[in-house]
């Protein structure tokens, strides 16, 4: 009589094959898991920058609006530019400072010295929204060249924190 064998070859190979096909997609889960974890922490970072900067930009655009009243008050009060800027200058909020006028580079109003302000708005601990505009002189805005008092010159997110990196490596404790 012959005996049936069972080849155990067979067994074996099909284990050793569900065990690597069940560790490759626990690799793969840990992989995904630990890629969406790195990817929320950077939208969750990305939303906090964004909702910084907005903040910044409305509460500056509030300060435009004011510097805007400002600015239409004294144009009806005013008959020379050099008084204009001077009753600017007066009633200007504590927050936004005249610029000296050599440091206006490009030339943007090049009519007359210009009246140059700038203000500073905090979007986090090392950044800060820098607004710069040029106001318009008075023969401009009587000739109704000009739709707006000012001329925003910049708009820019300035550094307001030196970044002190760390590059000391200790070889022996």
């Amino acid at each position: 009589m012959k005996k049936n064998k069972f080849p155990l070859t067979n067994i074996g190979t099909v284990s050793l094959l569900m065990i690597f096909i069940v560790l490759c997609m626990v690799t793969f889960a840990a992989l995904s898991l630990s890629s969406a974890a790195g990817d929320a922490r950077s939208g969750q970072k990305i939303a906090e920058h964004s909702s910084g900067y907005y903040a910044a930009s409305n509460e500056a655009e509030e300060i435009l609006a004011s510097l805007d009243d400002i600015f239409a008050k004294m144009y009806a009060q005013a008959n020379t530019t050099e008084e204009y800027y001077q009753l600017i200058t007066e009633a200007l909020p504590s927050d936004v400072h005249p610029e000296p006028e050599g440091e206006l580079s490009g030339g943007i109003l090049a009519d007359s010295p210009p009246l140059t302000l700038s203000y500073q708005i905090e979007i986090n601990d090392s950044q800060a929204l820098l607004v710069r505009i040029g106001v318009v002189p008075l023969e401009e805005l009587a000739k109704k060249d000009s739709f707006s008092f000012y001329r925003i010159l910049s708009w820019q997110k300035v550094i307001t924190k030196t970044w002190e990196g760390d590059n000391s490596i200790q070889l022996i404790q």
